[in-house]
């Protein structure tokens, strides 16, 4: 067990790095820092990730988190992936329970590993998620399991996307309406920004796949739907998340069909 979620955290940490670089190639995953290691990301491209995220706290502290973490601040890290969570992101609350598997940061907390990565799993819709889920619950003692379902209701009342969604569909409707520009201009314009995370296509045949990030955007790719309007955000992060594990579980980018995501925007 502790090998499989050892190497669950390699996967999950490397998804991260592949979120945080403008291509898809990451020779190494992240790690705690050490003489023989490489880093996975530069000032440069964490500082363009910043941009590219802007509006979007959960990706703002997303890139913070993995910032800390590359430079071997595991507390930092730890507070800005929970920010991360706070506003629903997935990918951060995965990271979280790995960390605290293996006491990244801290001692080891299993029961908290578990109510992250149930939190993670949340959705039900990225099997990935849901395996190690119940990895983590499987190697609980019946009391370590008691605890979580007590512990966990406290979690899910910040955390859970009821609480966290609504936090930035907020954010998400004020970056739409504080673009500049005639959606004329938009359209033909470019935004000078350099894209700091892979793009997820859907392929014909209902598959999915991963192509390096372009270096600009136009406009009105920088506030598509996927970027500013709440179900089709949460649609696009649940598909990159789903396809970033799987590329690395597999070693390949063809994903097979890709499961709808439900609309989970909350009621107005």
């Amino acid at each position: 067990m502790d090998h499989m979620i050892r190497r669950a955290t390699k996967h999950a940490l490397l998804a991260v790095a592949l979120c945080a670089t403008t291509g898809i190639a990451v020779a190494q995953p992240l790690l705690p820092r050490h003489p023989e290691y490489e880093r996975v990301i530069n000032l440069d491209t964490y500082e363009a990730g910043l941009l590219e995220a802007s509006g979007h706290p959960n990706e703002v502290e997303r890139w913070h988190g993995i910032w800390a973490y590359d430079n071997g601040r595991m507390d930092e890290a730890r507070r800005h992936f929970e920010r991360a969570a706070y506003y629903g992101d997935k990918l951060s609350q995965h990271v979280l329970s790995l960390m605290c598997w293996n006491g990244d940061g801290g001692a080891r907390d299993p029961v908290q590993a578990y109510i992250w990565a149930d939190l993670a799993a949340e959705r039900g819709n990225i099997a990935d998620l849901l395996q190690v889920r119940e990895r983590i619950w499987s190697q609980l003692t019946p009391s370590q399991q008691e605890q979580a379902l007590d512990d966990g209701l406290a979690f899910y009342r910040r955390y859970g996307d009821a609480a966290a969604m609504p936090r930035t569909n907020r954010e998400l409707r004020r970056f739409l309406r504080n673009r500049t520009g005639s959606r004329v201009g938009l359209v033909t314009s470019r935004v000078s920004i350099s894209l700091g995370r892979p793009d997820v296509f859907q392929a014909a045949g209902g598959g999915a796949r991963l192509t390096p990030g372009p270096h600009g955007a136009s406009g009105d790719r920088f506030y598509a739907d996927a970027r500013t309007r709440p179900g089709a955000y949460w649609a696009a992060e649940d598909l990159s998340v789903r396809t970033l594990l799987r590329q690395i579980e597999q070693g390949q980018v063809d994903v097979g069909p890709v499961t709808p995501a439900k609309d989970s925007r909350p009621a107005e």
